[in-house]
C-alpha cells in the first residue's frame, strides 16, 4: 500500500496543527474547555506583537447558545483582518464554523483545532436529522431508527458525516414482519 492510498479521503476534514495562523490583525479564540494552553500558544506565536487577542471559553457561559450569542456579538463588531481560532471536539467546531460562515467569514479566516475526535456529528440522509455519535462506523438513528453506516464523507455545508442505511434489506435494527 502506498502512502497516497493510506491518506484520508479529501472529504474528511483536516484540522490545523502546529503554530496558529498569524495572518490576522485581530484574533478571536473560542475554546470548548478553559483553553489555557491554546491561549498561551497563540500569545507565544504572536511574540508580543500588538495584535489583539480575545478569548471566549465555553466554560464561562451558561449554555452553548450563550456562547454562540457571544461569538455572534464579537463577529458583528469585528473589522477586516479577524482570524478566528476554534478549539474543541468536532461537534463544537462545526456548529461554530457554520455560525462564523453565516456571519461572513471565509474559510481561510477560520482555523480549526480538533481536540477530541470521539464525538462527531452524523447526518441521517433518510430523515434529515443531525445527531452526535461516537466514532464507530455504525449506529442507529435516534429519530427514524434506521441502522446507519457512517460514511467516510464529511459535508462542510451540513457540518457532519453522512449516515446512510447500512442494510437496505433490513433497514431497522429490530426484525420487522
Amino acid at each position: 500500500m502506498s502512502d497516497a492510498t493510506a491518506e484520508l479521503p479529501t472529504s474528511i476534514p483536516r484540522y490545523h496543527r502546529g503554530q496558529p495562523s498569524l495572518l490576522g490583525i485581530n484574533h478571536l479564540l473560542v475554546t470548548q474547555d478553559a483553553g489555557v494552553a491554546k491561549r498561551a500558544q497563540l500569545h507565544a506565536a504572536l511574540n508580543g506583537s500588538p495584535q489583539c487577542v480575545t478569548h471566549l471559553a465555553q466554560t464561562e457561559y451558561a449554555s452553548p447558545a450563550a456562547l454562540q450569542r457571544a461569538l455572534l456579538d464579537q463577529l458583528c463588531r469585528a473589522s477586516v483582518g479577524l482570524q478566528l481560532h476554534l478549539s474543541g471536539d468536532e461537534a463544537f467546531l462545526w456548529s461554530l464554523h457554520a455560525l462564523a460562515c453565516q456571519a461572513g467569514l471565509q474559510a481561510d479566516e477560520i482555523s480549526l483545532y480538533c481536540t477530541d475526535a470521539t464525538r462527531r456529528p452524523v447526518y441521517c440522509v433518510h430523515c434529515a436529522t443531525l445527531q452526535y455519535a461516537s466514532a464507530s462506523a455504525q449506529l442507529q438513528c435516534r429519530h427514524c431508527a434506521v441502522g446507519l453506516e457512517v460514511r467516510r464523507h464529511f459535508s462542510e455545508r451540513l457540518g457532519a458525516y453522512l449516515g446512510v442505511c447500512a442494510d437496505a434489506d433490513q433497514p431497522y435494527a429490530e426484525v420487522r414482519p
